[in-house]
């Protein structure tokens, strides 16, 4: 920050400037090691006096004294205290005992991405102690408050049933989380896509298409496949229209026989390989040929269909631009003559290039089922943000109470991080900012409590210009 010439002159070594409401105070400050957070940490020894024009003036009286003084993060903590007001309701109703604990580690792990061992650490140092003061909540408090949380699955189950209320179509996928316990019988080698055998468990999430945002969860052992939970999971979240959508992966025969005999809703996408899908319309090249097309994002989509066995169709999806794209990727790999790219596999491949084939029994027109498809974007970002926002890849829970009430608490989160993208994109800066990028420009925004009253700090003039818009007004 630029401080007038009359403010600097009046600085030393060993001091530091500091402006609350358009006033310049000057304090002795010096450093010290701190080892646990591997670098210096600044102390604030004593205040020196005011800066005006005509020079310091030193605290000569009581009413100009500042004997106590005191900095907490305040701009990020309001942020997620403005997004989450129903979160906060539907926690109070439904853990009435636990809420406030509930509410302060999931302000704290989205803000600072930390483990629950730093919780009490950014409580202390967070305006969130204000709000909600008095919490104990050291390492061994919180270990103990997992446990009695991890065995509340029925009013788990409550809360995120109170935001699917209305929802018409939900999306089901799972992810790997590794896990660093012996303890638990629900780690099981799993293979995971580094083609690693690695104790893991699986995290099965549902994500609303219509709201836009994670609404269920469950945790299953690494080795259970996803088809044997997927209708238990159904009839737990009480959903009335849940679709699943799968990866490529996914589409095998014996996969889409297990789903048929669940009675379960799918979309699953084939390998351009797949026998199931027909190619010879694609290969006449004629456009009249195709059942008809629709608009996606201001272009094109030809598409046809083909009834299979028990209700399930075979949709193909063309997209000419795509197909462009992926022929000129496919003739550059070929010039430079990389393996396994020759014109000879072009000549037979080019026929696919742009298409997407699906293998669904949803009843659902052509469109939507291609645009729901298409949300599966929307529950990969959130296993992105899961595992890279919360740093939530792996698990060092001991025991499997713990591990509940980490993966809610971690839900809980996702929410509000969820609820700040969609500000966001509502505002048209997610091109110029990710979540992270918007917390980290907010927590530099402190309040400062001196002689019992707390101030705001001052605002630089970016964050500032981010706030307004947002339409956001954090003091």
């Amino acid at each position: 920050m630029s401080y007038p010439k009359w403010v600097l002159a009046q600085k030393r070594k060993g001091t530091e400037v500091r402006k609350l409401n358009d006033n310049y105070y000057l304090y002795k400050v010096s450093s010290k090691w701190d080892p646990k957070k591997g670098r210096a940490r600044k102390i604030t020894e004593k205040y020196l006096g005011k800066i005006t024009p005509e020079g310091l003036i030193p605290p000569k009286h009581k009413r100009e004294s500042i004997t106590s003084l005191s900095v907490k993060e305040y701009g990020a903590f309001k942020l997620f205290f403005m997004v989450s007001e129903i979160i906060r309701k539907r926690l109070e109703e439904i853990f009435p005992d636990d809420y406030q604990m509930i509410t302060v580690i999931s302000f704290l792990r989205a803000i600072n991405r930390c483990p629950f061992k730093r919780i009490e650490h950014y409580y202390q140092n967070s305006y969130l102690s204000e709000q909600i003061p008095g919490l104990r909540i050291s390492g061994k408090n919180i270990s103990l408050f997992l446990r009695e949380l991890g065995q509340k699955r029925e009013q788990i189950v409550d809360f995120m049933n109170s935001f699917t209320s209305g929802t018409q179509h939900i999306l089901f996928d799972a992810t790997p989380v590794f896990s660093q316990s012996s303890k638990m019988d629900i780690n099981r080698l799993g293979y995971n896509r580094h083609k690693i055998f690695d104790p893991q468990i699986n995290l099965l999430y549902a994500f609303s298409s219509d709201t836009k945002a994670p609404v269920y969860y469950r945790i299953l052992p690494g080795n259970i496949r996803d088809i044997s939970a997927f209708k238990l999971s159904i009839m737990e979240a009480g959903f009335d229209d849940a679709t699943i959508v799968t990866d490529k992966g996914f589409g095998s025969k014996k996969n889409i026989e297990l789903l048929d005999e669940e009675q379960l809703k799918y979309i699953i996408p084939l390998k351009r390989n797949s026998d199931m899908f027909e190619d010879r319309i694609i290969r006449k090249g004629d456009k009249s040929n195709y059942q008809g097309h629709f608009m996606f994002k201001k272009r094109p989509i030809w598409y046809y269909a083909k009834k299979a066995q028990k209700r399930k169709r075979v949709i193909v999806y063309l997209d000419d631009k795509l197909k462009a794209e992926e022929e000129r990727d496919y003739l550059q790999r070929a010039e430079k003559q990389i393996e396994g790219y020759s014109m000879e596999n072009f000549y037979e491949k080019q026929f696919k290039f742009g298409t997407l084939a699906v293998i669904e029994n949803t009843d659902k027109p052509s469109q939507e089922v291609f645009e729901l498809y298409k949300s599966r974007d929307q529950i990969e970002k959130s296993f992105d943000m899961l595992k890279s926002t919360l740093k939530a890849d792996a698990s060092y829970m001991q025991d499997e109470q713990a591990l509940e009430a980490w993966a809610f608490l971690n839900h809980v989160s996702l929410i509000m991080l969820y609820r700040i993208y969609a500000l966001l994109k509502e505002h048209k800066l997610l091109s110029k900012y990710s979540v992270i990028d918007l917390i980290e420009h907010l927590k530099y925004i402190h309040k400062i409590k001196v002689n019992n009253n707390w101030l705001s700090s001052e605002i630089n003039k970016k964050t500032k210009d981010l706030l307004g818009s947002l339409k956001l007004h954090i003091t």
